[in-house]
């Protein structure tokens, strides 16, 4: 007896997870299956389990049944795999990982002898005969444009599968598939084989078409109600093993071992934190990760411990994190609760020079096998939409340039020209999808068996193992995900200490408190923080102007409210601190929000706000702060919003305080912090500031050398020089390849000198460090041997001055190659013995003045000069311009003036009506200075800020709460 027709089942469906082939976002797919009523479906995308995570979360909340499956593409033809059971599942990760490292892997011959674990489809009659012996459970595919495997399957006794194979919603987004097959073979509209794509059929039917369609073969698509909607992701969290009797003992024992170190003698309260901690981690499961953890920081020299982590004792007892939750009242519920379902999450900044380093040992430590990286899902983004769409219609770069300009820069919102029209229709449609997969910069898993039996991997281009999923998907899939990221101010403390130990100064770590220093703290209430970590950027140093707030509690504060969406309320939050009169928002916030004058500052403050007024259970109200931060917008958080509305009109708040606060927590949209992560980055602020405040030079050497912070060189340089500092160099006696101090010099290194090859660097230091200085122009051209380009760069940044101070610098480089020609043309001879460790005693000699060519020249081998500020180079212009110096911008505030500017960071944001503006930094030679262009003038001197040249800068000085601003009315090119 035949089966009826039965249309709730949907196999074999492309999302956009087929890279550069598939059109269709999985929630655009899940809307259309809700319309056509199917309640089981199977996602097939080319070669990868991609997608699997995302339609799993999607069909979870729209109750479709899923069931996992892959397009396996053998050369021309391809087989479909289905899921079954956890065999089956284990078995298609392995071959989904051994293609993608070995694009020749075949699939049928790895499915000789099958054991039923995977259901297997074809269309192709010669791989159905191939794989009819050994395929345990095979299938004839018949699709909408394919029915060649009908005779095949009959004539082996086959039986027949309906599939969709669709990649298309519509024939409209067929277009949209062209240019992804046009920029996955570098190939033009009009040129692409037509065999790189389908040109009929691949949309997926409605019910009525689905019908006429397979009407014929109603065993075929009964057959697609055979097929189980196995679910591969397991129900536990997935934890490394580790190799101790008990982990609970074990942690145990070495968090009371560290608490000792931390605090001394162990009160009760401490105590009492610690089991408080233990208990629940170990109820949990979670010991033997934070055993993994405490292992990994011991790796390296220096770290910082964030996020919520922070908030635990055992996290600070293990020094995995480095303050104390006790002292700062961090909100350990935020990190592990007894009702929170999600793993810990610990994020651990190291040296970010060292970050490399310690992937391999944790790899080699725990297994190469066992240990994966953490993928990163890359999406067309609109600007780069337009150009990839842009030379598929065979565009040339200058022309998409052009157009770009129209449509973004003056604001346009459409244009004329129907290429142009096409182009944005289709970048329009490109936006969003996922393009390449690249390795997230410190995601790591750690398993306890190979990562391939619990999910497909690649291999990245840096050579580690990658998982196939983002974060999100690698935590559904029940990975306990290690986040082990780059800082660069880690490396700049520690390269600090490490050079003011050189000099006979130790500082004690042990006993180094900087938070509790008064200068650092002055320093930080007036802004003076460029190079700290944290709180150099314009928009902190302004918030530290105008809170005139430097100490601990405030910066913490300060480093979570700093987040873009909560400018309306910094302004009221500042306006509080010195003094506005304010009410608490509700009576039961009044404890929650006390610390932070009344307003929401961390992430975890909303989850508290949802528990206190709307009833909301921790993982209820964690789960909110999550969909708000993920900016998920649409159901999700229409929902929440209706359960928090509802929870807060049953508990009696007005609606009115619910509409302001819900407003206020919707400013957690995008990235923010919890206390504990602003904590952590405090401390790293402050430990920086104290170095910057007692021991500038070595401090800003740090800053140079990591090539760390907000702005280029040059800005550093020119606050060295307005912190007194006196800057030497580059010289070839003194510098070492990076930035270094000694008492009140900083010396600049060779990696400041533009074209100079890495190995004439090396040269420098090993023949310097063997044979000792060089006392003459001659010396080191014989010793040094150097190549004419590096010798033209050392010349240029003036490293040889120190030798031949009268001479000019062309005649440096002329005895310099003379010599170096010389030498190369006989034998050279044992010129100079054991006196060559000295440099020979000189006279004191008055350098040249250098001439405005050297110093050009000089400033295009450093980006800076050495002796001056960088406008000394449009001296004559500046003798000629009426201005003010920006060290006495406060005494014309309300007025209109001009200055000269190098600007040195620029902020491009948009405004509610989506026109871009710009916040930009200039310095003179006396101070810097912020500015804001509107957008009408930004648009109009936008090319002018796309340049390093100087700049003439004229408009009125507004005061904002103790800071000053320029409001921007006109700009022109120094001198022109």
């Amino acid at each position: 007896m035949q089966r009826p027709c039965i249309m709730s089942t949907r196999l074999a469906v492309q999302s956009a997870y087929s890279l550069l082939w598939g059109t269709c976002t999985i929630p655009t797919l899940f809307d259309r299956f809700q319309q056509l009523g199917v309640d089981r479906i199977a996602i097939a995308d080319r070669d990868n389990l991609y997608a699997y995570p995302e339609c799993r979360q999607e069909a979870k909340e729209r109750g479709i049944s899923l069931i996992c499956a892959a397009y396996l593409s053998e050369g021309p033809s391809s087989l479909f795999a289905f899921v079954q059971n956890r065999r089956g599942y284990e078995r298609l990760c392995a071959l989904l990982s051994k293609r993608a490292v070995d694009p020749s892997f075949s699939y049928v011959r790895a499915l000789a002898a099958d054991d039923g674990s995977l259901v297997i489809a074809t269309c192709d009659p010669s791989l159905l005969a191939e794989l009819a012996p050994s395929v345990g459970r095979l299938y004839g595919a018949i699709t909408p444009t394919c029915l060649k495997a009908v005779r095949t399957s009959r004539s082996l006794s086959l039986p027949l599968l309906a599939l969709d194979d669709a990649f298309l919603l519509s024939e409209e987004d067929r277009k949209v598939h062209t240019i992804l097959r046009c920029i996955a073979t570098g190939t033009t509209v009009g040129t692409l084989d037509e065999e790189e794509y389908v040109q009929t059929g691949g949309i997926l039917l409605d019910e009525r078409q689905w019908s006429e369609t397979f009407s014929s073969w109603p065993e075929a698509v009964g057959a697609t109600q055979d097929l189980i909607a196995y679910d591969p992701f397991p129900s536990s969290l997935v934890f490394p093993e580790y190799p101790v009797d008990s982990a609970p003992e074990e942690l145990r024992h070495r968090v009371l071992l560290g608490a000792e170190t931390r605090y001394g003698e162990l009160n009760d309260a401490i105590l009492e934190r610690i089991d408080y901690e233990l208990d629940i981690i170990n109820v949990k499961g979670f010991a033997p990760y934070f055993l993994v953890m405490h292992d990994i920081v011991q790796m390296s020299s220096r770290t910082c411990g964030r996020g919520s982590a922070a908030a635990s004792i055992v996290s600070y007892s293990l020094f995995i994190t480095n303050v104390d939750p006790i002292a700062h009242h961090l909100y350990f519920e935020r990190f592990l609760s007894p009702s929170r379902r999600d793993p810990p999450d610990i994020d651990v900044d190291f040296a970010w020079d060292e970050r490399d380093g310690i992937f391999e040992r944790v790899i080699k430590t725990f297994g190469e096998d066992r240990c994966a990286r953490v993928a990163n899902h890359n999406r067309f983004r609109l600007r780069s939409a337009i150009r990839e769409a842009g030379r598929c219609y065979g565009l040339t770069d200058s022309q998409i340039s052009a157009g770009e300009k129209e449509l973004f820069l003056r604001g346009r919102t459409s244009v004329d020209d129907p290429l142009w029209q096409t182009i944005c229709e289709v970048a329009t449609k490109l936006d969003g999808l996922p393009k390449e997969i690249s390795m997230h910069c410190g995601g790591l898993v750690i398993t306890p068996k190979a990562v391939a039996d619990y999910a497909p991997t690649l291999a990245s281009r840096e050579g580690y193992p990658l998982l196939a999923w983002e974060k999100e998907g690698t935590e559904q899939a029940g990975f306990v995900k290690i986040d082990l990221l780059g800082n660069r101010s880690l490396a700049v403390i520690r390269d600090t200490l490490a050079n003011l130990a050189e000099d006979g100064i130790h500082i004690d770590e042990r006993t180094w408190h900087p938070s509790e220093d008064e200068p650092t703290i002055a320093a930080l209430a007036r802004g003076d923080s460029m190079g700290v970590f944290y709180l150099e950027s314009p928009a902190m140093r302004q918030l530290q102007k105008k809170t005139g707030k430097g100490d601990f509690e405030h910066i913490v504060i300060h480093s979570s409210i700093i987040r873009p969406a909560a400018n309306k309320y910094i302004n009221e939050y500042v306006q509080r601190l010195k003094g506005k009169r304010w009410e608490p928002l509700h009576p039961r916030l009044a404890y929650i929000l006390d610390e932070t004058y009344g307003i929401l500052c961390y992430q975890e403050d909303v989850s508290k706000t949802a528990v206190a007024l709307a009833g909301f259970d921790e993982a209820e109200a964690d789960n909110l702060r999550k969909v708000i931060a993920k900016k998920a917008g649409g159901r999700k958080l229409k929902a929440y919003q209706d359960t928090f509305f509802a929870g807060c009109a049953r508990n009696k708040v007005p609606t009115q305080t619910t509409e302001e606060i819900w407003a206020m927590m919707l400013s957690f949209d995008g990235y923010s912090f919890c206390k504990p992560h602003s904590a952590s980055y405090a401390m790293v602020s402050f430990q920086s500031a104290y170095l910057r405040v007692h021991y500038g030079p070595y401090f800003m050497a740090g800053v140079l050398s990591n090539q760390g912070g907000y702005y280029r060189s040059q800005a550093y340089i020119s606050e060295a020089r307005r912190m007194g500092i006196h800057i030497e160099g580059p010289d070839l006696n003194r510098s070492r390849i990076t930035y270094h101090a000694h008492g009140d010099t900083l010396v600049i290194g060779l990696m400041a000198i533009a074209n100079l090859s890495n190995e004439g660097k090396q040269r420098i230091i090993e023949v310097r460090r063997k044979g000792g200085p060089f006392a003459s122009l001659k010396e080191a051209a014989s010793r040094l041997g150097l190549s004419r380009e590096d010798l033209v760069s050392l010349v240029g940044a003036g490293a040889f001055d120190s030798l031949e101070p009268q001479l000019r610098r062309s005649e440096q480089l002329r005895q310099l190659l003379t010599t170096t020609h010389a030498d190369r043309n006989q034998e050279q001879p044992e010129l100079f013995g054991v006196s060559n460790n000295l440099v020979p005693t000189r006279h004191v000699v008055q350098t040249a003045k250098r001439t405005e060519e050297e110093l050009h020249q000089e400033f295009s081998a450093l980006g800076f000069l050495r002796a001056h500020h960088p406008l000394l180079l449009w001296a004559p212009y500046l003798a000629r311009l009426k201005r003010i110096k920006a060290c006495d911008l406060g005494r014309y505030v309300g007025h209109s003036v001009t200055l000269a500017g190098y600007q040195i960071t620029q902020k491009q944001v948009r405004t509610k009506g989506g026109e871009s503006m710009s916040f930009v930094s200039f310095e003179d030679e006396t101070a810097l200075y912020e500015t804001v262009l509107f957008p009408q003038l930004f648009s109009r001197f936008y090319p002018l800020l796309s340049s390093l040249w100087p700049l003439e800068v004229f408009g009125m000085v507004q005061e904002d709460q103790g800071a000053l601003i320029l409001e921007v009315q006109q700009l022109k090119k120094l001198g022109a």
